[in-house]
């Protein structure tokens, strides 16, 4: 598919920053002080402690979301490197040219998830229902306010206050809810243009603004978004792959011979759910089983020989996938093409994960105690919080610091901005805000302490199944 990009600006313009920059003499590009600040923020670093799709403290050696953003980011940098080189007309046209544009696309890969709550999407689905009278939740839409609200840098009082390019590229989804409904009927698989849903809440109005200046078309991804997309999709199929075939989660080395209709009932009844226009189900089964060809094909063990041939296996996906992408120009401007081939193959993964790991027994039950957790940290502390506010606290009902200071400098920043909402909107939000700094051992530690309750981290490797 194509993905049009806006017209080229000057490069002190995408090197723009909202609170401007102090007087100094540091060699580092713009583009690069956004890459170190990110890799250094508290909020990248927490990602150490939030899941990717299994539990943190699981004994087998698994993905989180920072080992999992690191690899995002370098497969972007590398594939923006790589047309940079061989496209030369290209390189001279995109934000920060041949030198600054792989680091934006390696800073929106390491921030793209920075705003993502502790047990993942788990959280984020009980946020969204705790949400929902407050002005809702959204991953991607946290990512953006942690970045320009919540995380900390030493020379400014909001966010990392990153450039417009790399801020630009961090928005997955540059659209505010209810947008995402009004331009469906332009929606077609796989989504890169636009993607399928919101991903800013109205309160960050003038950052995203900001970001979002001299864009010709409204929901439209950057070029570096694009490319940031394309590279979480690619880690996600090749290394969480890995993860699942040596926990024996999912059975490569069978696939070769194995009946497909069941599978293939799973995948169609999942498109049916979401709607997917434009998608060919004879490309998906025939690059199902072009996939299968190229899978190990002996039971994991765990010698040497078993993790060099998965290597190359993972070798091999990274290869198909990343230099699936060409620069195209179009009518004076240039849009990126990604292959069908490869984007079916990355849909076949997709799948064969939920088939054979996302909707196991055993990671239900896990997450059906996350989301009890997460729900009763949302309801008791904003109940702990309300009494606080109104002047009611209670000495064994104490509340965290970080969550009086993030309501005290929303306050600050609204009054700034001129956003008004109502008190009661403002201590959810502070709640929520605090929810999604903490990793998952918080999370637990805190459970315990305001229910009394304790609680073994989960496993979704359990036997009693």
């Amino acid at each position: 598919m194509e993905v049009a990009m806006p017209v080229n600006r000057s490069a002190k313009f995408h090197e723009e920053r909202r609170y401007g920059m102090p007087l100094d003499h540091d060699p580092r590009t713009p583009f690069e002080r956004d890459r170190d600040r990110i890799l250094y923020s508290s909020a990248f670093r927490r990602l150490a402690g939030v899941t990717q799709v299994a539990a943190v403290r699981e004994l087998h050696l698994l993905h989180n979301r920072l080992t999992h953003s690191l690899k995002v980011a370098q497969v972007g940098r590398r594939i923006a490197q790589y047309l940079c080189m061989k496209h030369s007309d290209f390189a001279e046209n995109v934000p920060g040219g041949p030198i600054g544009f792989p680091d934006i696309v390696e800073s929106a890969g390491l921030a793209h998830d920075i705003g993502h709550p502790p047990f993942g999407h788990t959280a984020e689905a009980v946020l969204q229902t705790k949400m929902s009278k407050y002005g809702g939740f959204e991953g991607n839409a946290q990512t953006f306010r942690a970045i320009t609200k919540l995380a900390v840098h030493a020379h400014v009082d909001h966010g990392l206050n990153l450039t417009r390019a790399s801020l630009n590229g961090v928005l997955k989804y540059p659209r505010y809810k209810g947008e995402e409904k009004s331009d469906s009927a332009d929606l077609q698989w796989p989504y890169r243009q636009k993607g399928s849903k919101w991903g800013v809440y109205e309160s960050e109005q003038h950052d995203f603004d900001f970001a979002r200046e001299g864009e010709e078309v409204a929901g439209r991804r950057s070029l570096a978004a694009v490319l940031m997309d394309w590279a979480d999709d690619i880690s996600y199929v090749a290394h969480d792959l890995y993860d699942y075939f040596r926990g024996g989660l999912m059975p490569l080395h069978l696939l070769h011979n194995e009946c497909s209709s069941e599978f293939m009932d799973f995948a169609r009844s999942r498109r049916g759910k979401d709607g997917y226009d434009r998608f060919d189900e004879d490309a998906f089964s025939q690059q199902y089983t072009e996939l299968k060809r190229i899978m190990p094909d002996r039971k994991w063990r765990d010698t040497r020989d078993d993790r060099k041939i998965l290597d190359r296996f993972q070798h091999d996906l990274l290869n198909l996938f990343r230099f699936a992408i060409t620069p195209v120009e179009v009518d004076g401007n240039w849009e990126l093409n990604i292959d069908d081939v490869a984007e079916y193959q990355v849909e076949v993964i997709k799948e064969l994960t939920f088939f054979y790991v996302i909707m196991r027994p055993g990671l239900a039950m896990v997450q059906h105690g996350q989301k009890k957790i997460i729900a009763c940290l949302f309801d008791d502390l904003m109940e702990m919080f309300s009494s606080h506010r109104n002047g009611r606290v209670e000495p064994n009902h104490p509340v965290p610091a970080l969550l009086d200071d993030i309501y005290d400098r929303m306050v600050k920043h609204e009054q700034i901005s001129g956003f008004s909402r109502s008190d009661e909107n403002r201590r959810a939000r502070s709640v929520c805000d605090f929810v999604c700094a903490l990793t998952e051992d918080q999370a637990i530690n805190l459970y315990e302490r305001i229910t009394g309750n304790s609680v073994t981290q989960g496993s979704i490797f359990g036997t009693w199944f």
